[in-house]
């Protein structure tokens, strides 16, 4: 009897310690549990930080390609075709390889939402220089036409990449805006610092003057690219534009150099026929190759009304240059305005 009773009671010490391990196990972890809900910034800070450290070099590399991209509107005409064909190919491959870097960083949780808006910049930044590299590939491997110029399809790729730059920027912009509040500061990063050769003229002017620039022999050429008047039409009939009622008007026009030849001293006349009390105006441009020039307001012109109206923009080089001038025609008419009535009162 007096081993059994030591025994159970050996059994029942066992089963009391046994609970006491349970109950401290508890304690511990119900005081881990609470230290760390009580200071979650360190843990949250070592996470952030390492993410941004991985992210760091990618937006560096991401900003020194968008840089080369800005010297191809720069120095792409003054440069081999071989090596322009490389930048933008090596571009396009980084830009691509960049996006695809960072989505698998797998961001902490508090960073979703940024990590989110820089694969964004990053997928449209590797969509722009895709679509930049496919504009230019046929001009610098001879694929396009003659030296007027790069069809439409060329012209539409520069242009949505420009505006993909400037999405992608915008991205970026946000993405370091949204960033924690944790003492981390982003760099700049910016591939649309300037939008203006992304625009349909000076992009055409640009693949124009690439096309002449693979030419070794000199290539003198301007073309006039758009004819425009104030007031602007408000109507057509046929061919023939429909001004509104004015006693004059101005007229702007956007002019290029399409050749690999500088183009100094050239006159713009715009002249209209049959003439009114104003016949022509004229101004004076110097360009460059690939750079397209926009005069605005030539004026005041000084149309008949209520005829067909021939509007002439000429552009004309110097005596002796090889360039030959271009010219393109406008038709407008300003209806003449309605005969003034006059009523007599009966006599008395």
């Amino acid at each position: 009897m007096a081993l059994a009773s030591r025994s159970a009671r050996r059994g029942g010490e066992g089963s009391r310690w046994l609970l006491v391990g349970v109950v401290i196990t508890l304690f511990v972890l119900l005081i881990a549990a609470s230290l760390k809900s009580r200071s979650p910034g360190p843990g949250q800070q070592l996470a952030t930080g390492a993410w941004i450290d991985r992210v760091l070099p990618i937006v560096t590399t991401s900003t020194e390609e968008g840089q080369q991209l800005a010297t191809i509107w720069s120095n792409g005409l003054q440069t081999p075709a071989p090596s322009l064909t490389t930048l933008v190919n090596q571009v396009a491959s980084g830009a691509s390889h960049a996006y695809q870097q960072v989505v698998l960083l797998h961001p902490p949780v508090s960073l979703d939402g940024a990590a989110g808006l820089l694969e964004a910049c990053l997928l449209v930044r590797s969509e722009a220089a895709t679509s930049l590299r496919d504009a230019l590939r046929p001009v610098l491997t001879g694929g396009a036409g003659g030296s007027s110029g790069a069809g439409p399809g060329p012209v539409t790729a520069i242009q949505t990449a420009g505006d993909d730059m400037q999405v992608g920027d915008q991205a970026y912009r946000l993405f370091t805006q949204s960033l924690p509040k944790l003492g981390l500061t982003m760099p700049a990063s910016v591939w649309a610092s300037n939008p203006a050769p992304y625009q349909p003229v000076a992009a055409a002017a640009f693949l124009a003057s690439l096309q002449s620039a693979m030419s070794t022999t000199p290539v003198h050429e301007v073309k006039i690219y758009a004819v425009s008047t104030s007031p602007a039409a408000e109507s057509s009939q046929g061919g023939t534009q429909v001004l509104p009622d004015s006693s004059t008007m101005s007229v702007t026009v956007v002019v290029g150099d399409v050749g690999n030849q500088s183009e100094n001293d050239l006159t713009v006349t715009a002249s209209i026929v049959p003439v009114g009390s104003s016949a022509s105006v004229r101004d004076f441009v110097d360009l460059v190759p690939g750079q397209a020039v926009t005069i605005e307001a030539m004026g005041p012109l000084a149309p008949p009304q209520g005829v067909t109206v021939t509007l002439t923009v000429t552009v004309t080089p110097p005596a002796g240059s090889p360039t030959p001038p271009a010219t393109q025609k406008l038709t407008f008419m300003m209806p003449a305005p309605p005969p003034t009535t006059t009523t007599t009162a009966p006599s008395a």
